[in-house]
């Protein structure tokens, strides 16, 4: 029952056999529809016209007279009958009362008095299978004109779409989809742009569209705003760069102690370091002496260096100016280490050499004074071992065999083993200084020829170098004093230039060489280099104490045997022999002798090898000093007879040995 028809007065009651009054009763036939089934009936379908249904008003006054209600009844027309042109009665209806006074419109009203409804049931087949095919019903339609419909067709354009209308969609092509699908002009031209990004910091807090001038924009200056710049420029990084910062991070944010190992062995601390001590074991140390693989550089000096720092930095020094680094032994060296280059262990040995240089001055109070004694003796023997590395010497060394003839009587070693060492071995080097050293106009001193030889007969281990121990370099100091005579003599015009007291102590030099014998047995490569030795004292003292003339240029048949057989001697030397660290400086003074040029090219071969097994730079020093030498007694000059004064005049002051 519709809602409306609740409305009326409470007391009037309402049946079929009311009489109409001013309100209009409408009874509609209700009836509940029937499933039809659909037939699959080829038989054509037949259009109706609608049905029309007579309809009825009357007007009826409320009991109280105040409302007047309109009636509708309509009547169902049975279907069937209508077929036949028969009216059958209403079997049921339906009463509405419907207020007159209303002003909403009945949808039921029509001005013909007829109400059109559409037929629902259709005409069913019930001899059908039930298994048929449903086929569905077409529903009856007003007569319509087809001409109407074609002129309305073209008079009426286009309806537009609505807001709830659904777009045609397309057919999706055939194949994969486009991972980026081409744009249509329309949705080109109305492609949103996306927020910027590089506006000012405040404007994005604020969320407000920035214009973008520098240094601050206007925005922020028009509301009052202070504007906090933009940010900074940030540089592109792949994903692996990102990861590794956000690692690096992620590790920073943990503090781990620092923990610093000290060095195992002092000084020794970088793997420069580790070459220059390596170095020093295993082939610097054999240079310095013919005693073989246990020596006094080895066994008596490193366990010092381990408790003296001072020492152990001139040690490392030492090695590190000994290296050339374009031989091929150098070259070796650096392959085997790939991570250290020349510069780098340049500057390392430098740093060595100046923290040595300072605990020498430095020396610690607190310290064991026997420790630090004889760390003293091994940084002053370093200090002049390593001037045999200069390229360009200027008698550095010397400097340093002064202050250990000073300190050598001010504070001897108490290790009566490390004073023996110490004693060959400076003894050794002031005496080879002699043959190059040019003493000084008005500060001349006799060279020391009454130093204390051994009261005990030494062992052939127990000698490290020649001359010193056994006695013949006395005889060295003996010969440079009168040296050192004849050219006072010569430079003040005294003649004869060899005074016979010269003479007479020559001849006991020469009776003293004569005699002497090395203390090697025969057969030995030390052996060797003693005669070696004794033959270089006897060419030293014969040039001394016969001084070219101009006018009697011509060499002593005597002189001329004695280099040959010099010249014999070093080349029975094998190029690997330790006793080749002996070598340099009779090669040196059998040249100086060398008036033959054909008794030249051995004395150069001589030098070559000596430098090839101590890659020390003053063999070539020497080399260049012979051949100014060697050019002035072409030349039948004097001059060439005092070659210390020679090597002085070229700016080379060195030690050859």
């Amino acid at each position: 029952m519709d809602p409306r028809g609740s409305v009326g007065e409470p007391e009037t009651s309402w049946s079929p056999t009311t009489t109409p009054g001013s309100d209009i009763i409408e009874e509609v036939q209700r009836t509940t529809p029937l499933p039809v089934p659909i037939t699959t009936s080829s038989a054509p379908t037949r259009m109706r016209r609608p049905v029309q249904r007579p309809l009825r008003i009357e007007k009826r006054r409320g009991s109280g007279g105040t409302k007047v209600y309109e009636t509708f009844e309509i009547s169902v027309v049975n279907p069937r009958a209508s077929i036949d042109g028969s009216d059958v009665s209403t079997s049921s209806t339906l009463t509405m009362i419907t207020s007159a006074t209303s002003s909403c419109t009945d949808p039921w009203s029509s001005p013909g008095g007829f109400v059109e409804e559409e037929e629902e049931e259709g005409d069913i087949n019930w001899n059908e299978d039930e298994d048929a095919v449903v086929v569905p019903k077409l529903e009856p339609v007003e007569d319509v004109d087809m001409a109407d419909i074609t002129d309305t067709n073209e008079t009426i354009g286009p309806e537009p779409p609505t807001a709830g209308s659904t777009p045609a969609q397309t057919k999706r092509p055939r194949g994969r989809p486009r991972k980026h699908p081409k744009l249509n002009p329309e949705s080109a031209s109305k492609i949103a742009k996306g927020r910027s990004k590089t506006g000012c910091i405040t404007c994005r807090k604020r969320k407000k569209k920035c214009d973008e001038a520098k240094p601050g924009c206007m925005n922020c200056e028009k509301n009052s705003v202070k504007c906090e710049g933009y940010p900074a420029k940030t540089i592109w990084k792949s994903g692996k760069e990102k990861a590794e910062e956000a690692r690096l991070r992620r590790a920073g944010a943990y503090s781990l102690p620092k923990i610093h190992l000290p060095p195992m062995i002092n000084g020794v601390e970088t793997e420069g370091d580790r070459m220059f001590f390596q170095h020093y074991i295993t082939r610097l140390s054999l240079i310095f002496t013919v005693e073989g693989e246990q020596n006094a550089f080895k066994n008596m000096l490193l366990p010092i260096a381990l408790q003296h720092t001072g020492l152990m930095h001139s040690i490392l020094a030492l090695s590190g100016k000994h290296i050339d680094y374009r031989s091929p032994y150098g070259l070796q060296f650096l392959q085997q280490h790939p991570g250290i280059d020349v510069e780098m262990l340049e500057e390392r040995s430098q740093f060595h050499h100046d923290e040595a240089v300072k605990e020498l001055v430095r020396q610690e109070s607190s310290a064991d004074s026997h420790v630090v004694t004889a760390a003293t003796y091994g940084q002053i023997l370093c200090l002049v071992l390593q001037t045999l590395s200069d390229s360009k010497p200027n008698g550095q060394h010397r400097f340093h065999l002064q202050h250990y003839r000073r300190l050598i009587h001010e504070s001897p070693p108490e290790d009566v083993d490390f004073l023996k060492f110490i004693h060959e071995f400076f003894q050794y080097h002031i005496c080879a200084d002699e043959l190059i050293a040019l003493p000084q106009v008005g500060a001349r001193a006799l060279a020391p020829d009454d130093w204390n030889l051994p009261s005990t007969v030494l062992q052939p281990a127990a000698v490290r170098l020649l001359g010193v121990n056994d006695g013949l370099f006395l005889y060295m100091s003996k010969i440079t004093n009168i040296r050192n005579q004849i050219r006072e003599n010569m430079e003040q015009g005294i003649d004869p230039v060899v005074d016979y007291t010269s003479l007479y102590r020559a001849a006991e030099i020469d009776a003293g060489i004569r005699d002497w014998t090395p203390a090697w047995p025969e057969g030995d490569s030390r052996d060797l280099a003693g005669l070696l030795y004794k033959q270089m004292m006897w060419v030293y003292l014969w040039r001394t104490i016969y001084p070219p003339k101009t006018t009697h240029w011509r060499p002593d048949p005597r002189i001329t045997q004695a280099v040959d057989d010099g010249l014999t001697l070093l080349a029975a030397f094998n190029p690997r022999d330790p006793s080749q660290t002996l070598v340099l400086a009779p090669a040196f003074v059998i040249g100086c002798a060398a008036f033959e040029k054909e008794q030249r090219d051995p004395v150069r071969k001589a030098i070559g090898v000596v430098k090839a097994y101590t890659e020390y730079k003053n063999s070539d020093t020497a080399l260049e000093v012979l051949e100014e030498v060697w050019r002035l007694m072409d030349a039948k000059d004097e001059r060439s007879w005092d070659w210390q004064s020679i090597a002085h005049s070229m700016g080379m002051d060195f030690l050859a040995t």
